[in-house]
């Protein structure tokens, strides 16, 4: 009896559960580091990755199951273990490419790592129930050709830190719910230069396409994208009204020139809301909703914008924009109707502070802009303008173009309440 209850108990203590951390060291050796890499994430759970993993030109490693990868991290909490090279090398297919999925994609968390010279994007979501991707580094991220038609040619070359949607892999439609569930990008650091920004379409975080997700970029540094910094577009509430977009504290500084594909204004800081189908922006029952806050941005190229926002209902309070001195670029655009914008600082020198403007379906109405700060900008044309209806500007007097109706200036400072006890005789 003592020996069966023993041999019991040693049993209950050393079988390993099904899920527990599993290591995997890295090799420098291409087949060898993408087969290990492989079968460790085949068998889902939670991978601790330790060294340097090589994936060679176009090696890459396919996500199914639920699957949590964390690096090793030094004195700093900067990620020491490395993955360099691959061609989208973490990558969560469609089980059908180009058909709605049966059931939702895996729920992928990747923390601690150094990304480098990956081709592309070393992230690539377009089948995913959930993505965290927290304090990852990004870097040297090799180009990849499109085939684009463009005002400059039949392709182009795209660069990402992180794509999640399926626009990348199908340009054609957005895919019934391919990437959903919570999407937090969060504490990373995203270094896109490249030596050839205008012809590369480059972006730090490109979420677009997603089905009532709730998605929130923070923290972020992203550099010298020769696109736009982080590009959040086209995502559309689920069937029970879920989904809402949170941009905070991100500090992103564009490249000096990018590539003017689709339009000329590039590169960019945050272009939000809804681009590809603008109607999108106005429909109360697909419009994800927006919020900016805290984030600070420098634009550089000549026709860059800080803030280029396609929707209504957002709120973009206490961000703080730098524009370099081009001739057309402004700091912050809005296209929608019913946005709120709050204490905001525009600083430097370009065409405009603040734009507010119609677009296709987007009809700058009823937009309030309260206490922006232009002291400190220089306007090329102006400091704001808006060409909409029924737009207010609460603040001083800035330089001011009114090419709208019922637009309208409140001299108002920023007021305190008075400082009365309600017991007081006062009241």
């Amino acid at each position: 009896m003592y020996r069966l209850i023993f041999t019991v108990l040693f049993m209950l203590c050393t079988i390993t559960p099904a899920h527990a951390e599993r290591t995997v060291v890295g090799t420098g050796i291409p087949e060898k580091d993408i087969e290990n890499l492989q079968k460790a994430v085949d068998g889902g759970g939670t991978l601790l990755l330790k060294g340097k993993f090589d994936l060679g030109e176009t090696g890459r490693i396919t996500i199914r199951k639920n699957i949590t990868v964390t690096g090793e991290l030094d004195g700093s909490d900067l990620p020491v273990t490395i993955i360099k090279g691959g061609l989208w090398s973490f990558y969560s297919p469609l089980p059908v490419k180009g058909a709605p999925p049966a059931s939702k994609g895996p729920l992928i968390v990747i923390k601690g790592i150094h990304f480098k010279e990956a081709k592309g994007t070393p992230l690539h979501f377009p089948h995913v129930g959930g993505v965290n991707v927290e304090n990852c580094t990004i870097s040297d991220i090799r180009p990849q050709t499109l085939d684009i038609r463009w005002s400059d040619g039949d392709s182009l070359l795209f660069q990402a830190g992180i794509v999640v949607g399926n626009r990348l892999e199908d340009r054609s439609k957005r895919i019934k719910r391919a990437a959903m569930g919570t999407i937090r990008i969060d504490n990373n650091r995203f270094y896109m230069e490249t030596d050839r920004p205008r012809r590369t379409a480059g972006y730090g975080v490109m979420i677009d396409w997603t089905w009532g997700a709730d998605v929130a970029v923070t923290n972020n540094r992203i550099e010298r994208a020769s696109r736009n910094g982080i590009e959040i577009l086209d995502n559309v509430l689920g069937a029970d009204g879920k989904g809402n977009i949170r941009i905070d504290n991100n500090r992103i500084i564009t490249a000096n020139e990018g590539i003017p594909y689709p339009h000329k204004y590039g590169p960019n800081g945050i272009v939000a809301g809804w681009y590809f189908d603008t109607s999108g922006g106005v429909n109360f029952n697909r419009n994800n909703r927006i919020s900016l806050t805290g984030n600070r941005i420098e634009v550089r190229g000549e026709a860059s914008t800080g803030m280029l926002l396609y929707a209504n209902d957002i709120v973009a309070t206490c961000n703080d924009v730098i524009v370099a001195g081009g001739s057309e670029a402004r700091g912050i655009v809005q296209t929608g109707s019913r946005g709120f914008f709050a204490n905001n600082r525009i600083r430097g020198e370009g065409r405009y502070a603040m734009y507010c403007h119609p677009f296709e379906a987007l009809k700058a109405i009823s937009n309030t802009f309260a206490w922006t700060n232009v002291n400190d900008f220089i306007g090329i044309k102006g400091q704001i303008l808006l060409g909409g209806s029924v737009n207010v500007v609460i603040g001083s007097n800035p330089s001011f173009v009114d090419r709208g109706k019922g637009n309208r200036l409140v001299e108002a400072s920023p007021c305190s309440l008075p400082e009365m006890a309600p017991e007081d005789e006062a009241w």
